[in-house]
């Protein structure tokens, strides 16, 4: 019979943009040591989850060293470094008392990627891969799905992550975008893998209009205004079914500025 160990997320902000983590305010104010905001843009929650390992498999053994330290990259500013490194000061302690810590962790990963350290966030990332369970999991594997496809640039790779993705969480839309971002503007761009898998998000989410909102868009940027109005009128539809108000707005005026 396996060991159960509790892995504790506690509202966990994870990111999810595209550069995750830090945000250099101060590097554009005059006054050089102004404060840095760590900005966690795009975040979601995540609940509790409970993981079973086997009884002679402890965390301990899986988990990243917490004395590597941060390896900067040349291009993050002193000020930057100061407000990363103070952050990561209170995660590492907390995490040396309590390995159980999923929160944390997250937190752990995304400040090593904003310093660069994209070995450390990797390390960090990877090791949530053998220990959370799905659909939590989705998380560290969209975020190494952005860091291999805007850091590293290995973007099959990439596009694994984001399938893998799809496959622990079949309900977060958010692969189904950055695949479509991925096909577009960097991978496979002489196929029809990006209209390809916003046909397949619309399917699985008939009620949410943004996938044929993309849709509408990318017709619309290839000059094929048929197909756009198409895609456009289809998720006005779907956002008058839903009432919301917003969406149907601005996808009014996306079909208003179509070439007649």
């Amino acid at each position: 019979m396996k060991s159960k160990t509790v892995l504790f997320v506690t509202g966990v902000l994870v990111v999810i943009g595209v550069l995750v983590g830090i945000a250099y305010f101060a590097s554009r104010q005059k006054n050089p040591e102004a404060s840095v905001a760590i900005n966690f843009d795009g975040a979601t929650t995540t609940p509790n989850y409970t993981i079973e390992l086997e009884p002679e498999v402890q965390i301990k053994d899986l988990a990243p060293s917490l004395e590597r330290g941060i390896h900067f990259g040349a291009s993050v500013p002193e000020v930057a470094r100061t407000a990363i490194q103070k952050n990561a000061d209170v995660v590492l302690a907390r995490l040396k008392k309590d390995l159980n810590r999923a929160d944390d962790w997250f937190t752990l990963g995304v400040l090593y990627h904003s310093a660069n350290d994209y070995e450390g966030a990797i390390g960090v990332w990877e090791f949530l891969l053998k220990v959370v369970p799905a659909p939590g999991v989705s998380t560290a594997y969209d975020n190494l799905g952005k860091l291999y496809k805007f850091d590293l640039k290995d973007f099959p790779k990439s596009e694994s992550y984001f399938k893998q993705s799809i496959q622990a969480n079949p309900n977060s839309i958010t692969p189904y975008f950055e695949l479509h971002e991925l096909y577009r503007y960097l991978y496979k761009q002489n196929t029809t893998s990006a209209v390809d898998i916003l046909v397949s998000a619309s399917k699985k989410f008939p009620a949410n209009p943004d996938p044929l909102v993309m849709l509408g868009g990318y017709y619309r940027d290839t000059g094929d205004t048929v197909k756009a109005r198409d895609a456009f009128t289809k998720a006005l539809t779907i956002a008058r079914e839903q009432n919301d108000v917003a969406h149907v707005e601005s996808i009014g005026a996306e079909i208003a500025r179509l070439p007649q």
